[in-house]
């Protein structure tokens, strides 16, 4: 705060003002009827800087003697010009007031004047007040190190309760009385301190460490079993769980080995997915196709047409694999995997109810992720995949970043060379590549 002003200067200069606005008052009042045609009252306003300047005060506490003479000091600071503090004091009280508490206002909304009647000129002069709140602070009561310390002894607090009480309104006594009801007695605890300490060393000892939770993370990742310390993307994901070994031969790839022609095979897919197509046309067009990729081609056709089918077609097994046109137990396999029945809901016939659920749905996806990078050499474009899947590229995007890929910026020329079907070239501007040792996205905070 600045500097302080001189306390008999001000509070000579404070009274006689006050004595003459009270006179003139007197004056005005008396001969108001006489003199109120014939006599114009004019009015200004002071804006001077004087060092004295008239404060209008709030007394929340004990109001000081008459007779008392307040010292003000004024803030140096351009941020806060209209900051102020008074202070006066007896042999039992201080009393302290400012219009700033925390570097803001107490009151805000309103400006006060108070004004001045000189009788000589008929001028009445008006000058801006700022409003201070005064405390009252007990001088026996004090700690040792002064009005500003935090750490009030029980002693201060019931002083200060009992000046409350005294002096206080509804809301300040209420606010009094909480305190009180909602105060620990630490006498009473203090035989319990050991048990408590104990109890919350145990609950910590049972708290899971930072590697048990990225552990159980991992074991939760809607992805198809890993090496996280792989140093090549051909062999972070074990295709074998993808698709096992026993489920391998239970997809029959004849009738593409003897399709005559792109448009005979095409035929015999379970999705129509250009990206799928191309694949598997490049599989057929070697003269030893290899079988393990081919049959990996066909199984993302069933996942592909699963994630697309319809909820009343899922929810009835037989249709199902009639619509996906594969082998029973592929279709068991499948439903295992990404489908869950409904508890107590049957079908007409007796059939149990199943349904995609938003985890198995996301698992679905990952998979089938996994699967079209294996086929594109670890690379893969979103706007395709969207294409296929029928869903934005953003939601592509973020399944491609479940299954570790990083998303990458590309020209449209690449995607242009690089991707199959015209839905799949408009607007895309995104690849996904899958690089060791893979990076799984951070779990975002999940609102309370």
């Amino acid at each position: 705060m600045g500097s302080k002003r001189k306390n008999g200067e001000g509070s000579e200069k404070t009274s006689k003002r006050s004595s003459k606005q009270r006179s003139s008052g007197d004056a005005n009042g008396s001969g108001s009827s006489s003199s109120s045609s014939s006599n114009k009252v004019s009015i200004s306003i002071d804006v001077s800087k004087a060092e004295i300047q008239p404060v209008l005060a709030k007394f929340s506490g004990a109001m000081p003697p008459v007779a008392s003479t307040f010292d003000a000091y004024k803030c140096l600071d351009s941020s806060k010009k209209d900051a102020c503090i008074v202070v006066s004091e007896n042999e039992k009280i201080e009393y302290v007031g400012q219009n700033y508490e925390d570097g803001k206002p107490l009151f805000v909304g309103s400006k006060y004047l108070i004004g001045v009647y000189d009788k000589a000129t008929d001028t009445v002069t008006f000058r801006q007040a700022p409003v201070v709140d005064v405390r009252t602070v007990i001088k026996s009561l004090k700690g040792v190190k002064g009005v500003g310390n935090r750490d009030i002894s029980d002693r201060i607090l019931q002083a200060r309760n009992e000046l409350g009480e005294a002096f206080g309104n509804k809301k300040a006594k209420a606010q009094i009385r909480a305190e009180v009801r909602n105060k620990i007695n630490m006498d009473a605890v203090k035989g319990d301190m050991d048990v408590i300490e104990a109890s919350i060393e145990e609950r910590i000892s049972l708290m899971p460490s930072k590697k048990d939770l990225a552990d159980e993370a991992d074991l939760s990742r809607p992805v198809p079993k890993y090496n996280a310390e792989a140093k090549v993307a051909s062999e972070i994901y074990d295709l074998e769980d993808v698709l096992p070994r026993a489920n391998q031969s239970q997809i029959n790839i004849i009738p593409l080995l003897k399709a005559n022609g792109a448009d005979a095979y095409k035929e015999k897919l379970a999705a129509r997915s250009p990206f799928l197509e191309k694949k598997i046309e490049g599989i057929l067009s070697v003269a030893k196709p290899d079988i393990a990729s081919l049959r990996r081609a066909l199984y993302l056709g069933y996942l592909m047409r699963f994630y697309v089918m319809p909820t009343r077609t899922i929810q009835k097994r037989d249709s199902c694999v009639q619509s996906l046109g594969c082998s029973p137990e592929i279709a068991d396999f499948i439903y295992d995997r990404f489908a869950e029945c409904t508890a107590g809901a049957i079908n007409p016939d007796g059939s149990p109810i199943f349904v995609k659920t938003a985890a198995t749905e996301t698992r679905l996806a990952c998979h089938i992720s996994v699967l079209m990078l294996s086929l594109n050499n670890w690379v893969i474009y979103p706007s395709e995949m969207a294409a296929d899947l029928g869903i934005p590229s953003k939601k592509a995007e973020k399944y491609l970043q479940n299954v570790g890929c990083k998303i990458e910026a590309v020209t449209a020329d690449e995607i242009a060379k690089h991707t199959f079907g015209k839905r799949a070239k408009v607007g895309a501007s995104k690849k996904a590549v899958l690089m060791a040792p893979i990076k799984f996205p951070k779990p975002g905070l999940r609102r309370a």
